[in-house]
């Protein structure tokens, strides 16, 4: 009987690395896999980027383009010092627990890590203020889209924010100076995560991208120079 105690420790173990394990495999082949595997980036679109921080992936956009103006939305005023107001901005989309608590991996709590593998509908959108980004092989990559790809990605990302009840969206304080958060729509779990975020949008305004992209390296990969 003692034996038999004893084996389901070891039972449960071995499932959840073989959890883990299928995990990966999958993130592996979804990250390989193409969306929009015929997708060209036009010569003469609007300019993007794709950043990394290692942990989290994020869109840079400029504030104005004839397309749409982020001031209507990210605004000046909401910034400590409105002076960091950029020329672009790095949107991503991710847990709040982590991404309030975590800015590195090191800073990483158990129940937010917890929290963010099993579920949670409390998500932030995270905008950094950049001005005239340039690309850097390492971390950030540019890539060219066309004003109804860029209308798309607009769409996308404007419908996460959370307004209040002036049709306003709800910020609170950042790392820094020049960065704030969103509150925002969404669930965020292992199967969802923000660099999934990421990809979807990149997938559904029709950019080439990986068809299931939850780590960084998934998103990177699309977008070498």
């Amino acid at each position: 009987m003692a034996t038999s105690r004893m084996k389901w420790p070891k039972r449960i173990i071995k499932g959840l690395v073989a959890v883990v394990m299928l995990y990966l495999v999958a993130a592996l082949f979804g990250s390989i896999l193409p969306a929009n595997q015929f997708w060209k980036s036009p010569d003469d679109g609007i300019e993007l980027f794709i950043e990394t921080n290692g942990i989290h992936t994020g869109i840079i956009m400029p504030i104005q383009t004839d397309v749409y103006d982020w001031s209507e939305l990210v605004r000046p005023e909401h910034m400590g010092e409105p002076a960091r107001y950029g020329s672009h901005i790095l949107v991503g989309w991710g847990h709040e627990g982590v991404y309030r608590n975590a800015e590195y991996w090191q800073d990483l709590r158990f129940k937010d890590a917890a929290s963010a593998v099993f579920g949670s509908d409390d998500v932030l959108l995270h905008i950094y203020h950049l001005n005239y980004p340039q690309a850097y092989p390492h971390y950030r990559r540019s890539f060219r889209v066309s004003e109804a790809e860029y209308r798309l990605i607009v769409a996308a990302i404007k419908g996460r924010f959370v307004l209040n009840d002036s049709g306003q969206p709800i910020p609170s304080k950042g790392y820094g100076q020049s960065d704030l958060f969103y509150k925002s729509w969404g669930h965020y779990n292992a199967f969802y995560t923000c660099n999934s975020w990421t990809g979807d949008v990149l997938r559904k305004a029709g950019i080439r991208t990986g068809i299931w992209t939850p780590f960084q390296g998934g998103v990177m990969r699309w977008f070498l120079e």
